[in-house]
């Protein structure tokens, strides 16, 4: 039972440092926490606030 201990955490340090790795060859290009949002994005998020207040106009408050 031992060497489960050194493939799992082999496993993560090897993940961790791949991640690390990746980061440092792309120069950080892929950052997930803050894109910039497409016009379709916007457009769709527009979209949505607008049927949301529509939805709510007709129903009325309860």
């Amino acid at each position: 039972m031992h060497w489960v201990m050194w493939v799992f955490w082999g496993f993560i340090v090897t993940l961790l440092i791949g991640c690390h790795l990746v980061d440092f060859l792309t120069g950080r290009k892929y950052d997930f926490i803050e894109q910039e949002r497409s016009l379709n994005q916007n457009s769709a998020g527009s979209d949505t606030l607008r049927e949301v207040a529509r939805h709510d106009q007709q129903n009325g408050p309860f």
